[in-house]
């Protein structure tokens, strides 16, 4: 059941200072942990990748970070990369604001100060709004991939990334963390 929004996007957009990323959550805006470099770099990588795969597989968008979902609890959740299929777009329009539905792919890069707390809540999130989640764990350079209704899967180094139903999706691990 959607949570009800008691704030307006424009209150939501002068909640935080320059620089800043915050996320909706149950009713209260979290402002999100400052990333480290590594984090950064990581992200790098995968914007990289994830930008050339959507130039060449023209039913599949990507935003970065500053990109807002609504998920299904009515959270507004900002991953570090997320991908979708562009016919989920209302007539093929681009939102103005934010987008009315969960992105098909989250990827989130882990920081040190993530609190378990705080990433058991966004995967929950994503598992209740069907998202496939993709979390990158930089210090120990692996990657979980979970599905909404499979068994999680693992990847490191020496192995390629690949996602159920995004044909063709092979990341090498490798390349994420390659510094």
């Amino acid at each position: 059941m959607a949570t009800k929004t008691t704030i307006s996007w424009e209150e939501f957009l002068a909640a935080g200072g320059e620089g800043q990323e915050w996320e909706w959550i149950d009713g209260e805006i979290t402002h999100m942990t400052p990333v480290n470099f590594r984090h950064e770099l990581v992200l790098v990588h995968l914007i990289e990748y994830v930008a050339e795969y959507c130039g060449s597989h023209c039913d599949w968008a990507w935003v970065p970070s500053n990109a807002v979902f609504t998920m299904s609890s009515g959270n507004w959740r900002s991953p570090d990369v997320s991908m979708f299929k562009k016919g989920r777009l209302t007539n093929g329009v681009i939102p103005a604001t934010r987008a009315e539905f969960a992105p098909d792919v989250a990827f989130e890069i882990l920081s040190p100060g993530n609190s378990p707390s705080y990433v058991q809540r966004k995967r929950r999130d994503y598992r209740e709004s069907n998202v496939i989640q993709v979390w990158v764990d930089p210090e120990k350079q692996f990657v979980e991939l979970v599905y909404p209704d499979r068994p999680l899967e693992y990847f490191q180094e020496g192995e390629a990334l690949t996602i159920a139903g995004v044909l063709e999706f092979a990341l090498e691990v490798k390349r994420l963390f390659a510094f």
